[in-house]
């Protein structure tokens, strides 16, 4: 910080990444090739590749699809997580294509958009989280292109050498499509460089070391899977745990067979496995705890690290630079539940006014702008919405807002467009959804704005009550008045089965919005 500001520049010293993704796997293939690189479970048996069998296999896997897209083209997958993803990522890194994720929860018109901008040469599908095979799928959408199933491509192979070639650090490797949570989703283009810099982020903020298992059943077409796990334990030279699908009793498992050491995921998940009635009776011993993707109570914090005798972390990242800031060892459980953390080393961070663009003193709000290693080259095939994020010097402009205390801490309050601006007052979602979150019989909450006509906005709350609990409109405001401001507290409520949710765990509030068009409207 300086002056006053809330700004942080990068620590000269951090580590930076130039380098390819297959080079570092060649690195960790040659340097220490007996290492376990990949453990996953096939029934309850634990199935294991060292780093010169992942090599072996990948190098295969690329030519492979070699002969089915050239260098610089895009390979689409879709597929829950499994071997055969895992090995399609790094198989497109070592054949020069670009990796494309695709959410496996996308509905057809969602996964149309996707294959229009991309324009993939091959498509690689499988079956999504609830076991539906989305081949059918892809074959009907992807008409024009190569389609083949995911599964098994781990024991194709081709007849012939293939030529691989080498592609430079800044040679394009993934297109990460946005979470789309305020609107049709946008394809960030990260080069080699920027995800092993995002994975480096991710392992050298918790100080990983190569005897370090990571558990996380975060979706593999989400960048904190893809990027900030994968790579991040290919950079580390550690394990991965490839966990197939989200489910607490199968988790649990996981983490007990694969001697896993650190874990991480959305905290309601977490939650869950803490809740089983398994769940050891003196915990489980690990090294740290990771958690993202929404608000967390500080007492979850604290169940967590009890649980796993753990040290519990929290960060912050998006689609266009997988890491920005993340909290610290020994930060305690406040800040862990009420900030992201502060700037990773690598990072330089500023926050500024959406209406002058100058830098905002401390504790002020204003937008989140980093300029990072990790940062993605733009949006794929989208040049002027780019240009509204990355301005002349650099600078990522997230869409999020947020204030740093004086010892640069960052609360982020929002994305700039969910701002309720009530009566010339601004409003910010995430306080009130925190504070909604302390009632004993809400499950989850989101807090959003709908057009009012005498103050222009008006505070509105979607909420999902936790299974035999009851609460209306009047009781949530009665509970919220000793807690936030008067003119914050939502005054419109709907009553929802479930929260429609991102792969990282978002709630998708543009859908929200739809349940309070005027011809939806009803009394709660």
């Amino acid at each position: 910080m300086a002056d006053g500001l809330s700004e942080c520049s990068r620590d000269s010293a951090a580590p930076v990444m130039r380098s390819s993704i297959g080079a570092v796997l060649r690195e960790r293939a040659t340097g220490d090739p007996e290492r376990t690189a990949l453990l996953w479970l096939e029934g309850n048996d634990v199935q294991r590749y060292s780093y010169a069998e992942l090599l072996t296999r990948a190098q295969a896997c690329a030519a492979w699809i070699a002969r089915h897209a050239g260098p610089g083209e895009v390979v689409a997958v879709w597929g829950r997580n499994s071997i055969d993803w895992l090995l399609a990522e790094y198989g497109c890194a070592l054949s020069g294509t670009v990796l494309c994720g695709f959410n496996t929860a996308w509905t057809g018109p969602e996964a149309a958009h996707a294959i229009a901008l991309t324009r993939p040469s091959l498509v690689l599908a499988d079956f999504d989280a609830r076991g539906n095979d989305l081949l059918p799928r892809a074959r009907a959408l992807a008409a024009d292109c190569a389609v083949e199933p995911l599964h098994g491509l781990r024991s194709r192979s081709v007849e012939g050498a293939v030529d691989l070639p080498d592609p430079d650090h800044d040679a394009p490797f993934l297109i990460q499509f946005t979470s789309g949570t305020t609107g049709r989703a946008k394809g960030a283009l990260l080069s080699h460089a920027a995800a092993l810099n995002g994975g480096l982020l991710r392992v050298s903020s918790g100080g990983a070391m190569p005897d370090d298992v990571f558990l996380n059943p975060l979706p593999l077409h989400h960048i904190a899977g893809s990027v900030s796990l994968v790579l991040g334990t290919l950079v580390a030279g550690a394990t991965y745990v490839i966990v197939e699908r989200i489910d607490a009793r199968r988790l649990l498992a996981m983490i007990q067979a694969t001697g896993a050491t650190r874990i991480g995921g959305v905290p309601t998940v977490l939650k869950d496995v803490l809740e089983l009635p398994e769940f050891p009776q003196g915990g489980i011993w690990l090294t740290s705890v990771g958690i993202g993707g929404a608000s967390v109570p500080e007492d979850l914090v604290h169940r967590l690290a009890s649980a796993f005798h753990a040290t519990v972390s929290v960060g912050y990242g998006q689609s266009e630079c997988p890491l920005i800031c993340n909290s610290e060892a020994g930060d305690p459980a406040a800040v862990v539940a009420t900030t992201v953390g502060r700037a990773s080393p690598q990072n330089d961070i500023k926050l500024v006014s959406l209406v002058t663009g100058e830098t905002v003193p401390i504790g002020e709000v204003g937008e989140i702008c980093v300029r990072s290693p990790a940062n993605m080259t733009g949006y794929y095939r989208m040049p002027e919405a780019t240009a509204e994020v990355i301005d002349a010097e650099g600078w990522l402009h997230t869409g999020d807002l947020g204030s740093m205390d004086a010892e640069g801490y960052i609360r982020v309050c929002g994305r700039s467009r969910e701002v309720i601006i009530r009566g010339g007052q601004n409003i910010y979602p995430p306080e009130i959804e925190q504070a909604l979150a302390l009632h004993p019989a809400v499950a989850a909450a989101a807090a959003l704005g709908v057009e009012d006509e005498r103050l222009g906005q008006q505070v509105a709350g979607v909420i999902l009550l936790r299974e035999g609990q009851t609460a209306d409109g009047a009781a949530l405001e009665a509970f919220l008045v000793e807690r936030i401001a008067y003119y914050k507290i939502p005054r419109q409520w709907r009553f929802v089965d479930r929260m429609p949710m991102t792969a990282s765990g978002k709630i998708r509030k543009v859908e929200l919005a739809r349940l309070f068009d005027k011809e939806n409207e009803r009394s709660s």
